[in-house]
């Protein structure tokens, strides 16, 4: 209620500042009975060349769905890159090309031999559920012993006899640091992370960030948290309407740069109204006609306004039920459960988009009352 009061007012800088400490609390807290931190380190074992990627002109398609068209681009040692865009326009499609999971439909993905990939999916699918923790990282240090492997997943928070608890009886929170221990051990020199934040309570999520900015390798990173790629992005690529468009720069620098263009949008809106109202003063109309049709804008303006207003309780309504349902330690003792918990994350994903979108119109309906007087 206070960011809706006076974002557009006279406490707009602290309206806008709760508002994006709000993006951190929004962050899920540890399910009962998990523990929240861990100690996460992220190296690569070579360095591999100057050029990590080359995309040219790549196409990608689901049946007769076009989600990607021509996109040419370079990757450089070094870029930590945001992929950025709405709910189904194809992210994790691209990454799996990357991957190689799947071939593009036009164009081409190279990769040079002297790079190394780790891949983590948003589905958690690397993570094999039949396995114990124990035995998922010794499959992958066979020379270890019994402390190392315990030590290691002692970072992770697992201890006692946790450790030879099957992979498909975990939580998500669980599960997604599993992948991370496992990705700890790839030294992979460049990392793809597919929403990497789901189901990460909020101290688990800052020792991600803190481990990819500690990184020396390169980085490929799908994820709706504002918050995570403001802090990591070197450069950002937005993937709309079948296209990619890459700013060379942060994430906050995006949001800057689409702030300002939505600004000249907004300003050049206002100048062709101003003109359009000088043109109707210049017409002989009686001035009661014009008095009315200014009361009738402001009150369309007030009645977009208030449905805005409406559209953010809604959806702010929905984010919270959805991060209730996934705080319910009842959800993850089945293996339909963790099916469920993994669509909920989507959901709740794609529900944090759409409240983004939602304050977005409030922010416009607002402006648009201000300007009808």
């Amino acid at each position: 209620d206070y960011i809706r009061r006076n974002i557009a007012g006279g406490n707009s800088a602290q309206a806008k500042g709760r508002r994006r400490r709000l993006e951190r609390v929004s962050r899920l807290s540890p399910p009962p009975g998990e523990e929240g931190a861990m100690a996460l380190t992220l190296s690569a074992d070579g360095r591999g060349g100057d050029q990590v990627l080359v995309a040219d002109a790549v196409r990608l398609q689901i049946g007769a769905r076009l989600l990607l068209d021509r996109f040419s681009a370079r990757v450089q040692r070094g870029d930590v890159i945001g992929l950025v865009g709405p709910n189904g326009a194809g992210k994790s499609t691209y990454l799996r090309a990357v991957t190689g999971e799947r071939p593009p439909d036009g164009g081409s993905i190279r990769v040079p031999e002297s790079v190394r990939i780790a891949y983590y999916r948003q589905d958690l699918a690397q993570v094999p559920p039949d396995r114990t923790l124990y035995e998922i990282i010794g499959e992958l240090r066979p020379s270890w012993g019994r402390g190392p492997i315990q030590g290691h997943l002692g970072r992770f928070g697992f201890s006692g006899d946790s450790v030879q608890r099957r992979a498909g009886t975990l939580s998500g929170g669980e599960r997604a640091r599993v992948a991370l221990a496992m990705m700890m051990l790839s030294g992979a020199n460049f990392l793809i992370f597919d929403e990497p934040t789901n189901h990460l309570d909020v101290e688990s999520i800052e020792a991600l960030e803190d481990a990819i900015q500690e990184y020396d390798g390169t980085v490929l990173l799908v994820s709706h948290d504002r918050a995570l790629l403001r802090a990591l992005t070197t450069r950002v690529w937005v993937l709309h309407g079948g296209r990619i468009t890459d700013f060379p720069g942060s994430f906050e620098e995006w949001e800057a740069a689409s702030a300002e263009r939505a600004h000249a949008a907004a300003v050049a809106a206002a100048e062709e109204e101003s003109l359009r109202r000088v043109r109707e003063r210049k017409q002989t109309r009686r001035p009661e006609d014009t008095r009315k049709r200014q009361q009738s804008a402001r009150r369309s303006a007030a009645r977009a306004l208030a449905e805005a207003e409406t559209r953010v309780a809604e959806w702010e309504s929905k984010v919270a039920a959805l991060g209730g349902e996934l705080e319910d330690p009842a959800l993850y003792l089945t293996p339909e459960g963790t099916t469920l918990a993994a669509t909920l994350g989507v959901r709740l994903e794609a529900a944090k988009a759409e409240l983004d979108q939602a304050f977005e119109s409030w922010e416009a309906a607002t402006r648009a009352l201000e300007a009808a007087g």
